[in-house]
Parts: structure tokens; sequence; C-alpha cells
């Protein structure tokens, strides 16, 4: 337990850092979305291209993690969508921004860092083959059935709601570096050795500022909302989702197992940062900003323990 506990305390040390540098005003609130674009432009995509560039084509994709992973995921997202419906009542819009929080993890910024900690040599490209399942299906598809519920009234359709979607996918910094990455390597590209290195120390910012933005962002977080909905989409992240890839990875074809494992760390992680943004949209910050505090907070009990029944 202890070697566990050597794995995922440090992570969440940065995360308090964060929250305390912010607390305390020895950095300001107002500079911490400069630190995530620095991560989310910058240092991430760099991280991304770096390493897809260097290895062979045959093993950037690999076919049965990406079912396991959008399978497991999709099935996170349905369960929330009908829970919701089934026991609150909920609109679509409700019932779908619950179903974000259930099935959409924060890989970049706390995901990939996890990975670096139990990894010698992290997989970063079931780090890669994550994001692009989670911004290229699972949350394009959520959105979509927010907005369809939303604009149904006015007149909204389906095409017009992809296409609202699929833009803003496609201006996506990491999507554009996984997409960039995949071409290099397909392509063999090889890179000038001075800007090997730059990308390489670029990357290394890429967790350790990522787990001090989780932590500063929590700051102006606060319990509000009713405690059974909060209930949900934390027991639904935190454990539902872990668990779907538990399943899938038991019933589908052998695969590496240490994709196997990255696969279930990837779905046990906490949902995204920007979640309470997205709810805002539809009127709901207050509670999924709340859902996000406790499901962060709570998220250091459940890594562990995953940590310590998989290792």
């Amino acid at each position: 337990m202890l070697a566990v506990l050597s794995t995922t305390a440090p992570i969440f040390m940065l995360i308090a850092l964060g929250f305390v540098a912010v607390r305390t005003r020895l950095m300001p609130a107002d500079a911490i979305p400069g630190l995530g674009r620095l991560v989310m432009y910058f240092a991430m995509p760099a991280m991304i291209f770096s390493t897809l560039v260097n290895m062979k084509f045959d093993q950037v994709i690999d076919p049965t993690y990406l079912l396991v992973y959008g399978a497991g995921s999709a099935l996170a997202l349905a369960a929330g969508l009908g829970i919701s419906k089934l026991l609150f009542r909920d609109s679509i819009a409700a019932g779908g921004v619950k179903a974000i929080g259930m099935a959409v993890s924060n890989s970049a910024f706390f995901g990939y860092p996890v990975l670096v900690q139990v990894f010698d040599d992290p997989p970063t490209n079931a780090f890669a083959m994550g994001l692009m399942i989670e911004n290229m299906l699972i949350l394009p598809l959520a959105l979509v059935i927010i907005e369809y519920g939303v604009g149904r009234q006015n007149g909204t359709t389906l095409a017009s709601a992809w296409k609202s979607v699929l833009v803003r996918v496609m201006q996506n910094p990491l999507i554009i570096a996984i997409v960039a990455g995949i071409v290099a390597s397909a392509i063999e590209l090889q890179l000038p050795a001075v800007m090997n290195q730059s990308l390489t120390m670029l990357a290394g910012t890429a967790a350790p500022v990522a787990l001090f933005v989780v932590g500063a962002s929590l700051v102006n977080s606060s319990l509000r909302g009713s405690v059974s909905e909060i209930s949900l989409v934390v027991v639904g992240k935190l454990a539902l989702h872990p668990l779907m890839m538990v399943l899938l990875i038991w019933l589908l074809p052998d695969f590496d197992p240490r994709l196997q494992l990255a696969a279930v760390l990837m779905a046990a992680m906490p949902m995204m940062s920007i979640y309470p943004i997205i709810g805002g949209n539809y009127g709901y910050r207050n509670l999924c900003a709340s859902i996000l505090l406790v499901t962060t907070v709570l998220s250091f009990v459940t890594i562990t323990l995953t940590l310590k029944l998989l290792l």
C-alpha cells in the first residue's frame, strides 16, 4: 500500500499546491487561465506530437483499446442519461450534462500525469487514443444530444447540432496534435534534433503544470445542489466508468496489459476541469462545480484503491 501511496501522493500534493497558491493569493487567480492555455495549446500538444512522431505507425493505434475505451465510455454516457431520466425525471439537457460528468475524463490535466507516475515508460498512445475517443466521439455525441434537447422547440435539427459541435472539435489543439502526430508517424517524418529537444523540454512541463491548474481551479468551487444528484455523478465517474472498462476487457480479446491498465486508469480519473463551464451553458454551473469538487477530492481514495487492486 505504501508503494501505491508513493505513486498517488505526489499527484495530489501538486493539486494541493495549486489550491494553496491561489487560496493564499500567492498566485493571482486570473493567472490560472493562462497556465491552462500553456498546457492545452503548447505543452500537451508538444508532448503528444513528439511522442507519436517517434513511434512506429502500427504502434500508435490499437483497435481493441479504441473499442474498449469507446464502448466503455459510451455505456457510461448511456447509463448517465438513463439513470438521470429514470430517477430524477431530468430533461434531456440535464441528463446530458450529468452523463458528460460520468463518461468524459480529465485526461489532459489529470490522466496523463497519473500515467507518468504509474509507468516507467508511459503508454502515450493510450493517452492519445483516449483523447480521440473523448473529444471526437463521446463529448460531441453528448453535446449534440444536449443541444438538440435544448433547441428542438426552436426547430434545431440534428444536422445543425452536429455541425456546430464538429467545428469545435476540429479546432481542439489536442486533436490537431494527435492527427499531425499520426500523419507524421505514417510518413516516418524525421524531426531535426533541435526541434526534438525543444518539444521534449516543452512537453516536460505538461504534467506538473496541469496538476497545479487542477488544484487552482478548485478554489472558487463550493458545495451546492442536491446530494443525491451529486452522488449519482460522482459514483458514475469514479466507479461505473472504470468498471465498464474492466467488463469490456474481460469480454473482448486479450491485448497489451499496459494498455488494459491505462484504459481503466484513464476512466477512473475525475471529469474534465471545464465541466462547470459546459454545465453553465445550460444553467447547471453550480451543480457541476460541486460535482467536480467532490469527485476530485474523492479520487485520491478511488485512484489509490484502483492501483492497489490492479498493480
